[in-house]
C-alpha cells in the first residue's frame, strides 16, 4: 500500500531527487514541470559535484552521500560521471596558507586531501600554470556530472520507476490539499514539495521575502573540445574561489586573502567572479562564473564580465582553444544570511527547498532523503 500522494513542482535536481527518493520509500509521486524539459539552474551550471566547497561536519557528510548517490545512478540511470577530484591552486601566500589551514581543520577527513608542491603539481597536472604557484590541495571526492545529459537521464529513470511526470504544465495557485495548474486541473496532495527555483515567488511570496533570499544571476561560457590529448586533470580552482565557499570561511587566512583579492581584484570581486575549470566528456570546457545580486536584472550578456573570468583563467590554467562555443546566464535565489540550504513549511504538509547557494547538485539528494526520512517520522 502506498504511503500516500506526494506532489512535485519543478523537474531541476531538487525535484527529481525528492521525486526518486518519495517513491523509493512508497509513496506516489506526481512530478509537475513549466516547461518541456528542465531549463532552469539545475542545467545552467559547471556540472560539478562539489563537497570541498562544504563546511566539514553534517553539510559535508551530505555532500559525500549525494556523490556516492549519483554514482549509483550513473550506472542505473544511463548518464556518464567522471570523477576528477578538484585542485585548488594557490598563486598568494595568503591563498596556500589557506590550503594549509583548510588541510589541517578537516580532523578525520583531513586524510582525503593531499597538499602537493609545484613540482608534484607540475608532474601530475601539466595544464596548471607554473609561474607563481605556490602550491596546491587535491581532494578526490569531486567528480563531473553533465548536467543536462544527467537530468534527461533521471526523468527518463523517474518514469520507469512509476513516477507520473507532466511536463509543460505550470502550477498557478496551492490550495490546502491540492495544486491547481494552469489549465484547471487539480492534483491532490497529502505532502507537497516546492522546489521550482523562481518561479516560487509566485506561489509564497511573503515566506520567501521573510526568509531572506535575493535573485542571483551567475555568466558562464563553453570551449569547444580541446585538442585530442590534452586534459586537464582535474576540476582547477584558485585563489578567488578559495574566498567564496563557506567550507573556507572558518580558515584564520581566509579573511587576509579576500582583503588582498579585493585591493588587486577590485572589478572582480564588483562582479563576484571566481574561476572553475571543469572538463567534459566531450572534452569543452565549462568555465565561469559571476555573481550579481538583484531583484531585476538588465538582459545583457556583458563581454566585461566574461574578459574578467578570462583574465582570471589565466592565472591558473593554460588552455589551447579558449574559442567560446555557448554563453549563458543562470538565476537562482540565494539566501543573504548565509544559509546553504532554505527550507520553508509555509503551510501544514508543504515544504519548499531553495536556495542551496550553488551547491544543489551535490547537496540535493541528501536533502531529499531528509524530507522524506521527516514525513516518516511524523507518521506521514
Amino acid at each position: 500500500m502506498a504511503m500516500g500522494n506526494v506532489v512535485i513542482i519543478g523537474a531541476g535536481i531538487i525535484g527529481q531527487a525528492h521525486a526518486l527518493t518519495a517513491r523509493a520509500a512508497g509513496w506516489d509521486v506526481t512530478l509537475l514541470e513549466r516547461d518541456g524539459r528542465p531549463l532552469g539552474a539545475s542545467v545552467r551550471n559547471f556540472g560539478t559535484l562539489w563537497p570541498i566547497g562544504c563546511q566539514f561536519g553534517p553539510e559535508r557528510e551530505q555532500a559525500l552521500y549525494g556523490v556516492a548517490r549519483w554514482r549509483e545512478l550513473a550506472a542505473t540511470a544511463g548518464f556518464p560521471l567522471t570523477d576528477t577530484g578538484s585542485l585548488s591552486l594557490a598563486y598568494r601566500p595568503e591563498a596556500w596558507a589557506v590550503l594549509q589551514e583548510f588541510a589541517a581543520a578537516g580532523g578525520g577527513a583531513a586524510a582525503a586531501f593531499e597538499l602537493r608542491g609545484p613540482k608534484q603539481v607540475a608532474a601530475r597536472f601539466p595544464a596548471a600554470q607554473p609561474a607563481g604557484l605556490q602550491g596546491a590541495l587535491f581532494s578526490p571526492a569531486e567528480a563531473v556530472v553533465p548536467s543536462a545529459i544527467a537530468l534527461a537521464a533521471l526523468t527518463r529513470h523517474l518514469a520507469a520507476q512509476g513516477v507520473a511526470l507532466h511536463f509543460g504544465t505550470p502550477v498557478v495557485r496551492v490550495h490546502d490539499d491540492a495544486v491547481e495548474t494552469s489549465d484547471g486541473r487539480r492534483f491532490p496532495f497529502d505532502r507537497l514539495v516546492i522546489a521550482a527555483g523562481e518561479e516560487m515567488r509566485l506561489l509564497f511570496p511573503a515566506e520567501l521575502a521573510a526568509a531572506g533570499l535575493s535573485r542571483c544571476r551567475l555568466q558562464m561560457f563553453r570551449t569547444p573540445p580541446q585538442p585530442a590529448g590534452f586534459a586537464l586533470g582535474s576540476i582547477l580552482v584558485s585563489d578567488l574561489t578559495l574566498g567564496h565557499y563557506p567550507a573556507f570561511r572558518e580558515c584564520p587566512s581566509t579573511a587576509l586573502l579576500r582583503a588582498r583579492l579585493a585591493d588587486e581584484l577590485p572589478r572582480h570581486g564588483e562582479w563576484g567572479v571566481h574561476v572553475i575549470a571543469a572538463q567534459h566528456p566531450d572534452g569543452s570546457l565549462v568555465l565561469g562564473d559571476s555573481h550579481e545580486y538583484a531583484s531585476d536584472f538588465a538582459p545583457d550578456y556583458r563581454t566585461e564580465v566574461e574578459e574578467l573570468i578570462l583574465s582570471a583563467l589565466a592565472q591558473f590554467v593554460r588552455v589551447p582553444d579558449l574559442r567560446v562555443a555557448s554563453r549563458w546566464h543562470g538565476t537562482y535565489l540565494k539566501s543573504t544570511r548565509g544559509v546553504t540550504q532554505v527550507v520553508l513549511q509555509p503551510r501544514p504538509r508543504v515544504t519548499m527547498v531553495t536556495a542551496m547557494g550553488g551547491l544543489g547538485m551535490t547537496l540535493s539528494w541528501g536533502l531529499a532523503r531528509q524530507t522524506v526520512a521527516a514525513w516518516r517520522d511524523e507518521g506521514n
